[in-house]
């Protein structure tokens, strides 16, 4: 009996691998999906600024947006970690992209479509961690790394073909019809993960997930992505005060930057397709640099690779403030901006996740790690809510300002920790005593 339970399990386990590429075959239903997502994430924005939205109006659409999806990050996390379902929550991610999608291109005013995003964020908020948690049932642990890597990998480079379509198509199609288009494309998505997923019970618990080095981490549509839940209860760990508070002024900055740096382009004469082109040189940097960054650091303090990723993000929004006198300066320094926004992303992303790996005990990471997703998502939230009013009542060039000097103050906190070792502690044995012979 026992023999044929074992082959049963090996069994299942042989359909859920590829023969060639030796991953889990549900991997690739992640290529619509993000094909689909990754397309569409210019859109909202420019389309909410074809319906009459301001900058005030952008940075409330995007703080809504972000809010909704920290709570179905939790809501749904924990829903499937009760009924110990992971291909139910999948599909319903999956299929929830064509329903809004399809939706969105139907509303008629600005408050129409925030509303409908907000519960298009809470829902899509089902693939986030939900995926990684059944990643860990595939595949063995000695190769989760490698695991995360190629899966965060496929879904990096097909973000960016999405992107690569929109710039092409956002030149012939309306806003609406993109979306139609994207909602249609993501189909096949939820098809093969239906038929590739074979669910099984995961008795894992998240505070024993350890942050993995070398993942390559999409920066899904407004929020940074975490794989543990957020806290219960709050714990400020003192020896994380110091990243925490750096962490939560980085991701303030962020917000300021990156949810009007759009609007900016757009108010000073930039075309869909330009915005959609930047946004395609971003991602593409990030998506080429991200596994270099993780084998450069693996040896390295990470807090180092955090000042290097906070120093040219700051220096990037600066660059919006420099005046030049010629016909494409403001196309010069965009440019500029947003390819140090990308390859400062790789080295934030993976630093940060491989600080914490270093920094804390086993039993303590996933409170940590839950902990540095409440401080960074709210400060994001707030960023959001703050670039645009200032950017609205005063400025974008105060709003860009405020969010260079944020970032360079992220750096401080981190200098106290420089100094400090961050190798894996190694228990030293005893040393035997040699007895004297009476």
């Amino acid at each position: 009996m026992r023999k044929k339970v074992n082959a049963t399990m090996q069994a299942r386990k042989a359909s859920l691998l590829s023969p060639n590429s030796k991953m889990p075959r549900w991997f690739y239903s992640f290529i619509p999906f993000k094909v689909a997502t990754g397309g569409s994430s210019q859109i909202i924005s420019l389309y909410a600024l074809q319906l009459g939205a301001e900058a005030g109006e952008i940075g409330l659409l995007t703080s809504l947006s972000a809010f909704a999806s920290t709570l179905g990050t939790v809501f749904w996390g924990k829903l499937s970690d009760k009924l110990l379902k992971r291909k139910l929550f999948i599909l319903m991610g999956f299929f929830s992209v064509s329903v809004f999608l399809s939706a969105l291109s139907l509303v008629s005013n600005f408050w129409e479509l925030i509303l409908v995003n907000a519960l298009y964020s809470f829902f899509l908020a089902s693939t986030v961690s939900i995926p990684i948690v059944l990643l860990f049932r595939n595949v063995r642990k000695t190769r989760w790394e490698e695991g995360v890597g190629k899966f965060n990998k496929i879904g990096g480079w097909a973000w960016v073909i999405g992107l690569l379509l929109g710039f092409i198509l956002v030149r012939f199609l309306a806003f609406r019809e993109l979306l139609l288009l994207f909602a249609l494309l993501n189909i096949p998505a939820f098809i093969i993960a239906w038929k590739t997923i074979r669910e099984a019970p995961v008795y894992l618990h998240r505070n024993n997930i350890k942050p993995l080095v070398n993942q390559v981490i999409q920066k899904g549509r407004y929020l940074p992505n975490f794989l543990i839940h957020l806290p219960m209860r709050l714990k400020l760990s003192p020896k994380f005060r110091g990243f925490y508070l750096s962490s939560f002024l980085f991701w303030v900055s962020s917000g300021m930057y990156t949810t009007q740096l759009p609007v900016f382009l757009i108010k000073n004469g930039f075309t869909s397709q330009e915005v959609f082109g930047l946004a395609l040189l971003n991602s593409s940097t990030s998506a080429m640099l991200y596994q270099r960054v993780g084998k450069k650091l693996r040896s390295k303090n990470p807090v180092l690779g955090l000042v290097q990723g906070y120093f040219f993000r700051a220096l990037g929004i600066f660059l919006l403030l420099v005046q030049m006198d010629f016909q494409y300066s403001l196309m010069l320094s965009s440019t500029a901006s947003y390819l140090l926004w990308g390859y400062s992303w790789s080295y934030i992303s993976v630093s940060s996740t491989s600080f914490i790996g270093r920094r804390s005990s086993t039993k303590e990471q996933g409170s940590i790690l839950a902990t540095s997703n409440l401080v960074n998502s709210t400060g994001f939230i707030l960023g959001s809510l703050i670039g645009g009013g200032i950017a609205s009542q005063i400025g974008f060039d105060m709003n860009f300002a405020s969010a260079s000097v944020m970032g360079f103050l992220a750096m401080f906190p981190l200098v106290p920790l420089l100094g400090i070792s961050l190798s894996t502690s190694i228990s030293k044995r005893p040393i035997p005593q040699i007895r004297k012979r009476d």
